[in-house]
């Protein structure tokens, strides 16, 4: 799994904002280069350097998973107290909350609310600070667009992260800051504390170094803390020139970036897509990741449909290899027979018919039944005025009796269900006048 890195730029840097060019204004030559890091499952750098947004098309569509440094100069980090209520109510409300800390219209941007940090210790005491959280605004037609540009490209699985939170800070009273040259135009990142930190562009000013002018601006908004700068190595020997007592100079690394930035996704920080409510934050399926599981649930179904389809012949083939010993053994039993289409029923008529010849009378012949319905009327209750039979028929092995009247069949079907059980017989009644008598199966 291989995640790529991209810092980029400022929005100020863009030569073009008119909204017909924002897409070429991303993925055209007016977007300095962004620096991107690819990077390996063991955290190891892969390749790097500095390449036009629409030049990484072929590391994001490789990379499982992008992550998107936004300048800091385009993020603004607000800490306020807010009412205790769940995630999904306080987004709703956080755009009230903030309206009177920004400049623009909060519809107009992304504000999203970093998780509640849990207390140190379990019983400490809950002041209103508990209630305090880091909220990020960034504005929201900027990071669509970077959003949907990345997607385009083939990006997937996407993290929208602030650079200023990206550097790490270890010691309480110290800062640090890194710049990033644009050319004319300087971005400075600076991280004050674990939940602060800020961004701005310095221009070159005639007759001053942009290397003090940076310093300068780093010393008038920290003037009492240590700051750690970490500026790019062709510029390392003019900052150090130009660096207070305070100021200590080293040389930028993307192992740094990349350290800070997945310290924060792992520990659950400030994500800025999680406010992005539009088509472009929702992750494009990945046909790619999905290519051999399909490949293979196809395999397995092919695999499904030729097995039951090999059963079936085998099946096909043992059933017309049965039947061909049948008709073998019914043509050894009987010579003369010339047409066969069912053998198992015609042996069961021979069979019935040799016992017939020899003097056996099988339970469903119609003797037998007229035999059993002699038995049954004669054992039934009588009555003078019913009971008399106007035709007997023998049909598919059962007896169909014929009354002159309905009542009759009804005199006659009261009695027969009397001794119904103990004769064995099956009694039905498809007609008003008729019964019709049957051997139970």
């Amino acid at each position: 799994m291989s995640t790529l890195f991209i810092r980029l730029p400022a929005r100020a840097t863009l030569n073009s904002c008119h909204p017909i060019d924002a897409f070429h204004a991303v993925a055209g030559p007016s977007l300095p280069d962004c620096s991107y890091a690819l990077i390996s499952r063991q955290s190891s750098i892969i390749r790097s350097g500095n390449k036009q947004l629409s030049g990484l098309a072929e590391e994001i569509s490789a990379s499982t998973r992008v992550v998107l440094i936004l300048a800091a100069v385009d993020v603004t980090l607000l800490q306020m107290p807010v009412p205790p209520m769940s995630d999904a109510k306080l987004k709703m409300a956080l755009p009230h909350l903030i309206e009177e800390q920004l400049l623009v219209d909060p519809g107009d941007c992304i504000i999203v609310a970093a998780r509640k940090k849990k207390n140190a210790a379990p019983n400490a005491n809950i002041t209103a600070t508990d209630n305090r959280r880091l909220i990020g605004v960034v504005q929201r037609d900027w990071l669509t667009l970077l959003v949907q540009t990345v997607q385009a490209l083939g990006g997937h699985q996407l993290h929208t992260v602030p650079a200023q939170l990206c550097l790490p800070i270890d010691d309480v009273g110290a800062a640090i800051a890194a710049v990033s040259d644009r050319g004319d135009v300087n971005e400075i990142t600076l991280r004050i504390a674990a939940d602060d930190g800020c961004g701005w562009l310095a221009s070159s000013v005639p007759g001053q170094p942009i290397a003090q002018e940076v310093v300068d601006g780093l010393t008038a908004i920290l003037p009492q803390r240590a700051i750690t700068l970490y500026v790019p190595a062709s510029s390392v020997s003019a900052y150090q020139e130009s660096a207070a007592g305070q100021v200590s100079v080293r040389e930028d690394d993307w192992s740094l970036w990349i350290t800070g930035a997945q310290k924060l996704i792992s520990d659950g920080g400030l994500d800025l897509m999680q406010g992005l409510n539009t088509q472009a934050a929702t992750t494009a399926v990945s046909w790619r990741r999905w290519r051999w599981p399909i490949v293979l649930a196809t395999l397995l179904l092919l695999i499904n449909i030729i097995s039951l389809n090999v059963e079936w012949w085998q099946m096909q083939y043992e059933a017309r290899g049965i039947r061909a010993g049948m008709l073998q053994s019914y043509r050894i039993a009987n010579p003369s027979a010339t047409v066969i289409i069912d053998p198992i029923a015609q042996m069961q008529q021979k069979i019935s018919a040799a016992r017939s010849d020899n003097g056996h009378v099988a339970s469903d012949d119609f003797v037998a039944l007229a035999a059993n319905l002699a038995d049954a009327l004669a054992t039934a209750p009588q009555n003078p005025a019913h009971g008399t039979i106007d035709s007997l028929e023998y049909r598919d092995q059962q007896l169909l009796v014929h009354f002159k009247t309905s009542a009759d069949a009804d005199a006659a079907e009261a009695g027969l269900q009397k001794v119904r059980d103990t004769k064995q017989f099956r009694l039905s009644k498809p007609s008003a006048a008729a019964l019709q008598i049957g051997i139970n199966p």
